[in-house]
């Protein structure tokens, strides 16, 4: 008997501990990793008993030893990424080695619960040893097979306990995959199955849509819903009509009939039904400006000062102001945030969308879109060229790119600086008639120490006596130190744009990739100032600074809005030509209706909060005016959009549409 529980007991406890360890505490939702670690158990140990006495015992080590390993794993990957590992990011997994200090940090913050991940793995070993666990005959390793088949039927059963709703853990079981739910309401080696199973195409969360025929207000101009009124005369008023953003050469129902691919059809379906954003009081605001974009590795509204960093101050306060700006970490972090920014698309957690959309047509890609318009569109990234591979994504959005050992010859310390970026790449642009400039910075890069990061060391002095009355710790400083090579880069490019008399002519658009998860929870409450906790809004309430010289008064926007809609922003801030309708975001300064969409696939509009984790629902309006079926429409808007963003990038629709 003590054999037969011997594995299960295993599994079990590896789910929750496990668990605990993430989430801090173990909900109701426990009781899945437990069933079905039970059967896992009871399985692993009826079919070792039909080897061999001694092979049983060294594949029951070895499976064991790569469960432990695999939860470990799992685990540190979190505590350095604020994510879990998929199967398609272990092929890019080598990229973390880069940063072994961070691991190794990693490594000793967690120590206890890594052994305590691996004393199943040294108590097996020692039980096999004494012979404490004993081999079961013919008829017992039978009975042990059934009794796993009724242990996994009885897990699948009790997935009814909390209902078939959407997010619900039967849901997550036999349709809809969302990686990080269901690490918290089914465990890991449920997620590890049905994550490959979506990384081998069978679990695509597949949805239909029906043709909507297109009306001819749809295919020209409507009006403007929130239409500004203009005075003509003292008693007469006009209301604008604005243009919606659609592309008029594109024509869907041609588009659905001449394919017969049944998914292409599907995308086209959903196009139809699509409401547009419209042209608004600032469109072609910025038409013709020379255009700055920044992502801003692990940026926080929380480490931005007038006093520390007063560049990153004034693009974040003197110009367009979002109040209510968030930037989701999205299932591969860097890579993802920064596909969220570039290509107004989520992104998928079976594969690496930013790699996949290189083989892609992406007209709508800023150096792309402008390139059509004159511009010449550079791009530079201070660090390896072949990290995420952008030497073929940047060239397939229209850049001109460079990055170290491809072109960008600046110093290493280890950690490169933003500033040598900066320095190194100006001359090549700043003369040019009009031109767009991408960076993807680094200095700000984790881990936020003086031992590590040569950036955070270069200015400490400085930041320790900026900060000295705050009251801040050694990480929280650091962090802020790093952050202030990026401020000290833009000021450098700024005062290069002044002296050639173009910074009047130019744009900024700078945002982070996602929050600053290689600071410790604790830190980041400190520069908050308030308890984040695992609160999913919060922690993921971001900056965005859209900023010129030319603007006269700062322009405060409340509206709800993320990184996926920057793209459309800048579009028609520019009065670049898109078809809104074929990109995931939205334009801020419309009267779209805002939709913020996390990676656990909560959200939030101006009128509701949604936490999938939890299942609560927080209203921002009075309720009462709200469709009883509100919420479940809101939810298959979001599952609508993810599944089309996906379908976007894997079917090259973008090609489709425009017959490339």
């Amino acid at each position: 008997m003590a054999g037969f529980l011997t594995y299960p007991l295993i599994i079990i406890y590896l789910e929750v501990v496990f668990h605990v360890a993430v989430y801090g505490s173990a909900n109701g939702f426990i009781i899945y990793p437990v069933l079905f670690g039970m059967a896992v158990g009871v399985f692993i140990f009826a079919v070792l008993n039909f080897m061999p006495a001694i092979a049983g015992k060294i594949t029951g080590s070895i499976i064991v030893a790569f469960f432990s390993v695999y939860y470990v794993v799992q685990l540190v990957y979190f505590k350095i990424f604020g994510t879990f590992l998929s199967l398609v990011s272990v092929s890019g997994a080598e990229n973390a080695m880069n940063f072994k200090g961070v691991l190794f940090e990693k490594l000793g913050e967690n120590a206890g619960w890594i052994v305590g991940l691996l004393i199943p793995l040294v108590l097996l070993i020692f039980l096999n040893i004494k012979g404490f666990i004993k081999r079961m005959e013919f008829k017992g390793r039978m009975i042990g097979l059934g009794a796993s088949i009724i242990s996994f039927f009885v897990a699948v059963l009790s997935l009814n306990i909390y209902g078939r709703n959407m997010y619900s853990p039967y849901s997550l079981f036999h349709d809809k995959y969302v990686l990080e739910l269901s690490m918290n309401k089914l465990g890991v080696i449920i997620t590890t199955a049905r994550d490959g199973m979506s990384l081998m195409g069978k679990s695509d969360n597949k949805q239909s849509f029906e043709m909507k025929e297109e009306t001819e207000s749809e295919q020209g101009i409507a009006v403007y819903a929130g239409a500004a009124i203009l005075n003509l005369a003292d008693d007469t008023e006009a209301v604008v009509l604005y243009e919606p953003w659609i592309d008029e050469t594109i024509d869907f129902n041609r588009l659905y009939n001449e394919t017969d691919d049944s998914e292409l059809r599907n995308i086209t379906a959903y196009m139809t039904g699509c409401e547009p954003s419209y042209k608004n009081e600032y469109t072609g605001m910025f038409k013709d400006y020379n255009l700055v974009f920044v992502t801003a590795e692990s940026l926080s509204k929380y480490g931005i000062s007038d006093k520390c960093t007063p560049t990153l101050y004034k693009l974040m306060n003197e110009g367009f102001v979002f109040e209510n700006f968030y930037n989701p970490i999205w299932y591969h972090s860097t890579i993802d945030g920064e596909y969220v920014n570039c290509l107004s698309q989520y992104p998928c957690s079976s594969q690496w969308s930013f790699y996949k959309s290189g083989e892609t047509y992406q007209p709508y890609a800023l150096g792309n879109a402008l390139n059509k318009e004159g511009y010449d569109s550079y791009a530079y990234h201070d660090f390896v060229f072949y990290y995420y591979d952008r030497s073929k994504t940047h060239p397939n959005m229209g850049y001109d790119f460079k990055a170290v050992d491809y072109g960008l010859d600046i110093p290493c310390y280890v950690m490169y600086s933003d500033i040598d970026m900066v320095e190194a790449s100006y001359e090549e642009f700043i003369h040019k008639d009009k031109f767009h400039v991408y960076y993807m910075t680094f200095s700000g890069h984790l881990p936020y120490n003086y031992n590590d990061n040569s950036m955070c060391l270069k200015n400490r002095e400085e930041a320790e006596k900026l900060t000295e009355n705050m009251g801040l710790s050694e990480e929280a400083v650091a962090y802020i130190a790093g952050q202030m090579e990026l401020d000290k880069a833009l000021g450098i490019l700024i005062e290069k744009l002044e002296e050639e008399g173009k910074l009047e002519h130019t744009l900024f658009v700078v945002t982070p990739d996602h929050y600053p998860y290689g600071l410790s929870r604790e830190t980041y409450n400190e520069l908050a100032g308030k308890e984040i906790d695992n609160d999913i809004f919060e922690l993921n309430r971001s900056c965005l600074g859209i900023w010129s010289a030319s603007m006269k008064a700062a322009v405060k926007i409340d509206k709800a809005c993320a990184s996926v809609d920057i793209l459309p922003t800048i579009l028609n801030l520019m009065d670049v030509e898109f078809d809104s309708r074929l990109l995931a975001g939205r334009d801020i300064l419309s009267d779209s209706e805002p939709l913020v969409i996390f990676a656990d696939h909560s959200f939030m509009n101006d009128k509701i909060k949604y936490n999938t984790k939890t299942g609560d629902v927080i209203y921002l309006s009075d309720a009462k005016y709200l469709n009883e079926n509100y919420l479940e429409d809101i939810i298959e808007q979001v599952e609508s959009r993810l599944y089309i963003s996906d379908m976007m990038v894997d079917k090259d629709y973008f090609a489709f549409v425009y017959q490339r």
